[in-house]
């Protein structure tokens, strides 16, 4: 059979079986995704997801334009040109179509609705599926192509010298006059005609290279209307500002709409319901009173534009904040709401010490989310390497294309997610101990803030906004502040690991660089939520924190934290799938402060064109 029906849940299929995606199937050797004949409308609006993927994408385009934002495939965002769907159903197809003869090297290519052909020589019975290809960065993907005998004898060829690992070892043989061509196993690209294909085992990750967002507590396309207003972003900064209050309600209220309208609005509703009427004295007290309760609320509006950023600023830094800002509709559960519930119990003693640990460590809180929607959403693949640009083995730098997946009859990309629940644990940073410790490291004079909301606001006013995974921020304060706080992340989730029964690499980290916050949640693909962190939160905190700063060391000391930017694979670095920035912009030093003769990654270029030597004072130094 040319094609076959697999059966496979929904988080499965998002990150093995997809269209393009070679693996292998069972016994019958290698296979692609092809797309599936039945999708249905993924519940979260393309609206919200548009900002995160625009960011996904313009690191592959500025890549290939030169550093132009424009690009076919921003276009296709900006347009609307791409829906989020779930897929129903799995289909795969043979491939690669190439068979090879383990005896004698005789190779065929036949058509993906064939049988598997047998040798010539009949002793040599039935071939094996040969499951190399060429791949290539613009997302080429293909058989080998035999060439002719050069005699012109129109021999059967045969791919000889296999059993060597080493491909350019590989030749051809003519099977009849035993001629070698001169012909390389792949020439160049038929696809792009720019550069030549890698020769690779199909069935492998280099081969596909899932480019995918996640996105923290999305609205569904039922209530989203509420919350698509154009002060959407405007107001998620007003949220991280304390001018609004958190959740979807605050984005709601931004819009002049909340769940249960205005003052006036519920003094009308309540006016109605006992029969008072337009005139009447108590109508007209409810009423005045309603207009006052209104005209005293801040004017959000107005401060957010005091900040003094553009419009695209403030949009960059809303995305940040409205993801933030939903996460307090996840069913919190604070570190005093958890002393509240067990006063007068044995916990309570325990509970009581976290607050003393949160200003040790530098945490303003730790909440629990324990009902945390999740939307993992895969945009599209590259081929070769996950990031825009790659290097080599020698040295050279090669752009990777990213390909959406095949249109359907609507024109538009289908981007294919899943919807499920989560628990996370927010960790928010004291930004006050936050600025003292840039102030303290000399990257910064004192702005001589004396509240949270005042170093939100400064934060807001000096930095920029993160918006690039690949690359660091060319502004020292944000490259600082993502240091800081990606540093702390993977810190936090090596600790939690061994204790909440997941491994490391099935937790994950959302950060929020600009509000000095970061999500741990977890991230095990599966359909419901296993309680692990919820219990750390509960019992085992205290043990977690602590060991934060337990060792400052690394195995590969003094050179990784001296000279190496102060972050290997033995000390802060986790797997890919688990970090969200690809291992990068992490440092010890941050955390344990500077060690003598550093040249630390977060250095700012002095004027001469060298690193400015930068001495940290270690946010954990104590």
């Amino acid at each position: 059979m040319a094609f076959e029906q697999l059966s496979r849940s929904n988080i499965q299929a998002l990150w093995r079986y997809m269209p393009g995606q070679p693996y292998n199937w069972s016994s019958k050797g290698s296979v692609i995704g092809q797309p599936p004949r039945q999708v249905t409308a993924l519940d979260v609006p393309e609206g919200w997801v548009a900002p995160q993927l625009t960011r996904l994408l313009l690191p592959f385009t500025a890549a290939a334009k030169g550093g132009s934002r424009s690009g076919s495939e921003l276009h296709a965002i900006d347009r609307g040109q791409f829906r989020l769907v779930k897929a129903e159903d799995l289909r795969a197809t043979r491939f690669p179509n190439t068979f090879i003869c383990r005896t004698c090297g005789l190779f065929k290519t036949v058509r993906s609705s064939d049988p598997g052909p047998t040798c010539a020589v009949p002793s040599h019975g039935g071939m094996a599926q040969f499951s190399w290809g060429e791949v290539h960065e613009c997302g080429h993907l293909k058989e080998l192509s035999v060439p002719r005998c050069a005699s012109g004898c129109q021999g059967a060829m045969r791919l000889c010298n296999t059993r060597d690992l080493n491909t350019y070892r590989w030749y051809w043989m003519c099977g009849r006059c035993q001629r070698r061509s001169d012909q390389p196993i792949v020439k160049w690209c038929s696809t792009c005609r720019e550069g030549r294909p890698q020769v690779m085992r199909v069935p492998q990750t280099s081969a596909y290279y899932p480019q995918q967002i996640t996105v923290i507590n999305p609205p569904t396309r039922g209530n989203y209307g509420a919350l698509a207003h154009k002060r959407v972003y405007a107001a998620a900064v007003a949220q991280s500002l304390g001018l609004l209050p958190k959740g979807a309600e605050g984005l709601r209220r931004g819009g002049g709409s909340t769940a249960t309208g205005g003052a006036v609005e519920q003094a009308r509703e309540m006016a109605a319901t006992l029969g008072l009427k337009t005139g009447d004295d108590l109508y007209n007290q409810l009423i005045a009173e309603a207009k006052k309760k209104e005209g005293d609320a801040p004017a959000w509006d107005a401060q957010v534009d005091s900040l003094g950023r553009d419009p695209d600023t403030i949009e960059e830094f809303g995305e940040e904040c409205r993801q933030l800002g939903l996460a307090w509709d996840a069913k919190p559960l604070t570190s005093q709401e958890l002393l509240d519930g067990d006063e007068g119990t044995e916990l309570e003693p325990i509970y009581r010490r976290y607050r003393k640990l949160f200003t040790h460590y530098g945490f303003a809180d730790v909440t629990l989310l324990r009902e945390l929607p999740i939307a993992y959403i895969v945009a599209g693949y590259t081929r070769i390497s996950s990031k825009a640009v790659a290097t080599t083995r020698r040295g050279t730098q090669t752009t990777q294309q990213f390909r959406f997946f095949p249109a359907g009859r609507d024109s538009k990309f289908p981007m294919y997610g899943v919807r499920t629940e989560t628990e996370g644990l927010l960790f928010e940073l004291d930004k006050l101990a936050v600025v003292k410790w840039l102030v303290d490291s000399g990257l910064v004079a004192d702005p001589g803030v004396r509240t949270q909301e005042d170093a939100q606001r400064w934060i807001f006013s000096v930095a920029d906004p993160v918006v690039d995974v690949f690359n660091a921020p060319e502004n020292p304060i944000s490259r600082a502040l993502l240091g800081l706080v990606h540093s702390m992340a993977h810190r936090t989730m090596k600790a939690m690991a061994s204790r909440c029964g997941l491994n490391v690499d099935s937790l994950a980290e959302y950060l929020f660089p600009a509000n000095c916050a970061y999500l741990i949640y977890a991230n095990t693909r599966s359909e419901f939520t296993l309680g692990g962190l919820e219990h750390v939160y509960r019992f085992d905190l205290e043990d977690a924190l602590r060991e934060l700063d337990a060792e400052t060391r690394c195995v590969f000391d003094p050179p990784c934290r001296r000279d190496f930017g102060g972050a290997c694979a033995a000390c802060l670095h986790i797997s890919e799938v688990a970090c969200a920035r690809f291992n990068t912009v992490l440092d010890r030093n941050l955390l344990f402060g500077t060690l003598p003769l550093s040249a630390s990654p977060a250095s700012t270029p002095a004027k001469s064109g060298r690193k400015e030597e930068r001495r940290w004072r270690g946010y954990w130094s104590h």
